[in-house]
Order: structure tokens, then sequence, then C-alpha cells
């Protein structure tokens, strides 16, 4: 029954334990404070026991709790030391920064915080891995990557991670010049259904903010659609063809401020997100990976809403 349990729910307890209280620890790791009294319920059934009890003084430990505690705080600081002691000799062998990139984020900021970081340091390898959120943040907790940038992930996803913002951004629809549905006047969401669309895939940080901006103005399901993360085919299909591409600002803006492709008239406010800079809260950072990451704040300034 041991593998049943996770390592969130081992950061839950140990959190709860800290904070005094469920609402404290649900604060601290950015969660509802309704999944972590669920996370808390599941951990107690595979436990077979109640390892805390709550009264007017707040949190107390069982007799189980107790003992179940002095090991989770220690597996914990085990794994934790582990992964750093694996991150510092990575680091350490191949004096570079590595880190992880949103497609959006690396068109956008990353190309001018890499120059201005290569001034200063010529020398020092920048590998940059670029891949959808969830699996740029699993690579971040393994210790594969200094660093992501990308946008902010859901809370649950964002445990034992540190988000710091950089700037907002949202997302936009284009399609080639002449299309049919370039127009300045308000465009009917319905018209698009007529055309293929071009969009990111299931999985992808910003897919459900696709579906959910679609689904708030009554298209439940797109007829016809390409899902894709690449670029480079989403701008030569839509370029060739009167599909619809719809992804991050980010991506689209150099080919729409250069003309190459159109921004249809439709309001996508409030699709707006974070985009910003995810570390591992536990471990600090190079002072080379510190370097980078001032670079991208200086770039991100610069960013056009």
């Amino acid at each position: 029954m041991y593998d049943r349990i996770t390592q969130r729910q081992l950061l839950l307890f140990v959190e709860i334990i800290k904070q005094g209280s469920v609402a404290g620890a649900a604060d601290a790791l950015s969660i509802t404070q309704s999944a972590a009294s669920k996370s808390l319920g599941q951990l107690e059934q595979v436990v077979g026991e109640r390892l805390l009890e709550r009264n007017r003084a707040g949190i107390l430990l069982t007799p189980a709790g107790e003992i179940f505690h002095r090991y989770a705080s220690a597996s914990l600081t085990a794994v934790r030391q582990g992964m750093e002691l694996i991150a510092q000799s990575r680091k350490d062998a191949r004096h570079a920064v590595l880190l992880g990139s949103l497609p959006n984020v690396a068109s956008e900021v990353l190309p001018a915080a890499v120059a201005a970081f290569k001034t200063r340091h010529q020398d020092v390898p920048v590998k940059i891995i670029t891949d959808t959120n969830r699996n740029l943040l699993t690579l971040l907790r393994t210790a594969e990557v200094d660093f992501v940038v990308g946008r902010f992930a859901e809370p649950a996803d964002m445990m034992g991670l540190h988000f710091e913002r950089l700037y907002y951004e949202t997302l936009a629809l284009v399609a080639r010049p002449g299309h049919p549905l370039l127009s300045p006047a308000p465009l009917s969401l319905r018209d698009i259904t007529d055309y293929a669309v071009i969009l990111p895939p299931p999985g992808t940080v910003i897919r459900p903010e696709i579906d959910r901006f679609f689904l708030s103005r009554g298209l439940i399901e797109l007829p016809n659609t390409i899902e894709t993360l690449s670029v480079e085919f989403g701008r030569h299909y839509a370029l060739q063809n009167d599909a619809l591409w719809i992804t991050a600002r980010g991506i689209l803006r150099p080919d729409i401020e250069a003309g190459v492709l159109q921004e249809l008239a439709v309001d996508l406010t409030a699709t707006e997100s974070a985009v910003g800079i995810s570390t591992r809260a536990e471990a600090g950072l190079t002072r080379l990976s510190a370097e980078l990451i001032e670079q991208l704040r200086i770039a991100s300034r610069l960013i056009k809403p």
C-alpha cells in the first residue's frame, strides 16, 4: 500500500503540522482548502489510521500521526538533500545554465535575455529545452533544469515550486492576409466554424484557456481542428490555406507586427494569463542562473501588453 502514498501528500501533511491548520497549509502550497482536505483524507485512508485531530487549539497529531510525521519529515528531507546534491553535481560538471521554456517565451523575451547574458559570459553554455508547461515542471522537480519560463500552471502542479510573474499575455487569433474573415468590424465567433482552426493540443497549459473562451461564447466544440505545438507548421499552414490559428500572442507577435499574419477582430482580453519564472522552492539558484533570470526580468519590461 506504501506505493500509493505520493510526495505531494507528504508535503501537504508536513506543511499542515508546520502551519497548524489545513487552511494555512493550503495557502502555503497555493492549493484550495478543499483540495488539501481531500488529499489528507486520501493519505489517512492509505495509512489506515487517523493522523490528525482537530480541536479549538488547532491541529493535534494522533499517536499514529506522531510516528508518521517523524518519518515523513525525514524522507522529504532526504529526498530534498539528494536532489540538491545531484543538481549541484550536474551544475559543477557542466558549468552551464539549463532552462525550460514554452515556445511563446522562447520567441518573446528569451532571445534578448540570453543575448545580454552572453555579453558577460561568452564561455558559459546556455541550454534551452522547449516543451509543454507540465513536462517542463517535471524536469524542474527532478533538477534536470535550473528553472522554467512559462505560464502559471494549475495550483496542484505548482506544489513545492515558486512562481515569479514577469508579465501578462493573452491569446491571439490570426489568419493569412486577404482571409475572408478579416474585417474591422467585430467578428461572430460562429463564423470560424466554417474553417479549420490550428490550436495547441490537450495537455498544454493554454489549451484549457482556449476551450473555456470558446465555451463561454457558446461554441461547445470546433468541428475542424488541427492540433500542433509546431510554430513552423502553424505559420506555413495558415499562410497556405484559409485555416485560422489561435495560440499565445508571444508566438504570433513577430508575424503580426511584420504583417505576415493578421489578427481577426475578436476580443481575447479574457484569456490573459501570467507568464513568469518557476523555481524549486527549497533549492537555491547558481550565480549564473540568477544572472540570466535578472536579464529575463529586464527583457520582460519591454513586452507590449
